[in-house]
Formats: C-alpha cells, structure tokens, sequence
C-alpha cells in the first residue's frame, strides 16, 4: 500500500526524483530488506493468523499486484492466511534459490504461481 502511495506521488511530480550513483548493471532494490531476512520473519506455521510483518509484507504485494492485474485471485478462493500460508511454502521450498534475490520479487513469483490471470 505504501509503495502504491509513493508511486502516485512521484507519478504527481510530488517526489522530487534523485539521481543516484548506482552501477548500471545492479538492479533497482526498493527496500533494505534481503530474501533471507523475510524468510526469518515468516518463520512458523503457514496458517499463522497472526497480524506481523511477514503477513504485511505479502498482503501488501498481494493488494499491489492485484489492482495491476498482475495476478487473478478468485474472491471464493483466497484469505489472509491462505494468501500468506502460499508465500511461506513458496519462500520455504525455494530458499536456496531466492536468497539473494530482492524479496519482493520472490513475493511476486509466489504469487502469480498460485494466483495466474490465464486459467487453464
């Protein structure tokens, strides 16, 4: 939600852009936040009802990607925990793999696997 906040003010001219001395083959990182140090906040049950950080997190790149359209969750089929519960399996099973990888795009991958706008 905070991240949809800053990408309308900046869209507003609101936010003055920075230029910034970043090598031009390192991709563009948003946050601080690495894939492993998530992984360690979503550790626990998948079914964690719980209100934390990892649950804010993924819900926040859930709403983001669905008002994009970038992934098609079926109202009757998704909740806060089913939602949350799919990332930390995603996160857990690929550890390995996407612990170096900017976090919100592991979030991403999880979610458009388990939420496709293509029905098969």
């Amino acid at each position: 939600m905070i991240l949809l906040m800053l990408a309308a003010l900046v869209a507003a001219d609101r936010v003055p852009a920075r230029k910034t001395d970043r090598a031009p083959d390192r991709p563009v990182v948003v946050s601080s936040l690495t894939t492993q140090q998530l992984l360690e906040f979503c550790q626990g049950k998948d079914s964690d009802p719980s209100a934390n950080f990892c649950t804010g997190y993924i819900l926040g790149e859930f709403d983001a990607l669905s008002l994009a359209g970038d992934i098609c969750p079926l109202p009757a089929s998704v909740s806060n925990i089913k939602v949350a519960a799919t990332v930390r399996g995603y996160l857990r099973a690929r550890a390995k793999k996407t612990g170096t990888g900017a976090p919100s795009f592991v979030v991403r991958d999880a979610l458009r696997d388990a939420y496709p706008c293509k029905r098969k």
